[in-house]
């Protein structure tokens, strides 16, 4: 067994109290599964890279569940999903697929859930790359392949804070007033087999929505920042500051923890709009038409940030795609244009502070992933000394002529 077939097998004891198996469709573990009377889900694209576990007798939920979790990839993504799609409405999928996660016939998550909604329910998970915060995404269908909303179940100590995180965001989202932006509901919140859970509803993203523009990924960002008002103050008196030393103070001995520190003594005492930031803000977690954005994945909603931090996340995101190394350059080019759209002039940051808000970005993105301990689980972000820490000493450097200009 390699990582991810233990990390599979982890995985099914929390969602399955009665556990599950791996093996072949036609090995003896299945035989033994049927006659146990058991459900099969297939492991795709297999056991030892699994990123969804599909319903193998459940045509409509298996297809639902491919179009869902692949609707923000890469057209090669997309064109995968579209022929796993067609092997499951031709029936050929468990045909081609051979390994199965065979799950015992006692009360699982799926019971819990559609008691918790009191309704009849399918379900498709989504699992993702490995992440330390990596935690199952249930997508829940009615019979008849209706979604009805995503689940996400904890399955450690950090999803767990995430889960509860994410569902303290939407309470509080839901009195919000964002206007152009929609954010789900949440519908139940819970704890399933000792872990938190939440299940929120299904936003009505489709083949009507896309990836945002330009002006509309501003304009949502400039709306989230004002979710409890914003305020501008110098940097050395901000809560914010004070916050984001504590919190790499807290990393201890690590060797980044040095650098950081040194890099946010460094920057210089410019004054800087602080509001709320989603945290996340990603091709994956948002979704626009002309009029609206539709944006999910709560779970790092903060209220003290500076202004422009999820502009400047978005954008690293995109440029990444085809590299890091290439992509941080990109975006040390494209961060500074976003923040001086003229869409961002309303939030009163200037020209003097650009470099030092994506500066402090970079400080706080390199603190969560080291608290995360996402340099773990081998993602190419995480390795803040290999492109962070180089790109951060850029940004201090422009952060002092910019100051000093404007001074």
């Amino acid at each position: 067994m390699n990582r991810e077939t233990t990390y599979l097998t982890d995985l099914a004891a929390v969602l399955w109290p009665c556990g599950g198996l791996l093996g072949p469709g036609d090995g003896e573990v299945g035989r033994r599964a049927r006659r146990d009377r058991g459900q099969q889900y297939l492991p795709v694209p297999s056991a030892r890279d699994p990123r969804v576990i599909l319903p193998v007798y459940d045509r409509s939920a298996a297809t639902r569940g491919i179009a869902s979790f692949s609707r923000r990839h890469s057209a090669a993504d997309r064109l995968r999903a579209a022929l796993l799609a067609a092997a499951f409405t031709t029936g050929l999928a468990p045909l081609v697929l051979r390994d199965r996660l065979y799950v015992g016939a006692g009360p699982g998550i799926e019971h819990a859930l559609a008691s918790a909604l009191d309704r009849e329910l399918a379900v498709a998970i989504h699992l993702g790359p490995p992440r330390a915060n990596r935690k199952p995404v249930l997508l829940l269908l009615t019979p008849g392949g209706r979604t009805v909303g995503y689940a996400k179940v904890a399955v450690n100590d950090l999803t767990s804070r995430l889960v509860r995180d994410e569902s303290r965001a939407l309470r509080r989202l839901a009195d919000a007033r964002l206007p152009d932006v929609t954010v789900p509901r949440l519908l139940h919140e819970g704890e399933w087999n000792g872990y938190p859970l939440l299940v929120q509803e299904a936003l009505p993203v489709g083949y009507q929505t896309d990836r945002p523009t330009r002006h509309q990924l501003l304009r949502c960002v400039t709306q989230i920042a004002d979710l409890a008002g914003s305020r501008t103050l110098h940097l050395a008196e901000s809560p914010y500051r004070r916050a984001l030393a504590e919190r790499i103070l807290r990393l201890g001995a690590r060797p980044e923890a040095a650098p950081l520190r040194e890099a946010l003594v460094g920057l210089p005492d410019v004054r800087l709009p602080f509001g709320a930031w989603h945290g996340d803000l990603t091709r994956w977690n948002i979704a626009g038409t002309a009029r609206r954005a539709f944006v999910w994945d709560w779970e790092r909603l903060a209220m003290d940030a500076p202004v422009g931090f999820d502009a400047l996340h978005y954008d690293l995101n995109e440029c990444v795609q085809a590299g890091v190394h290439p992509g941080v350059h990109r975006w040390l080019d494209s961060g500074p244009r976003l923040l001086l759209d003229p869409l961002m002039s309303g939030t009163g940051l200037g020209a003097h502070a650009v470099s030092t808000v994506m500066a402090l970005y970079l400080i706080d993105l390199a603190t969560r992933y080291l608290h995360d301990r996402q340099d773990e689980c081998g993602a190419s972000m995480a390795a803040v000394d290999d492109w962070l820490l180089p790109a951060l000493e850029v940004l201090r450097e422009r952060a002092a002529h910019e100051a000093a200009r404007t001074g």
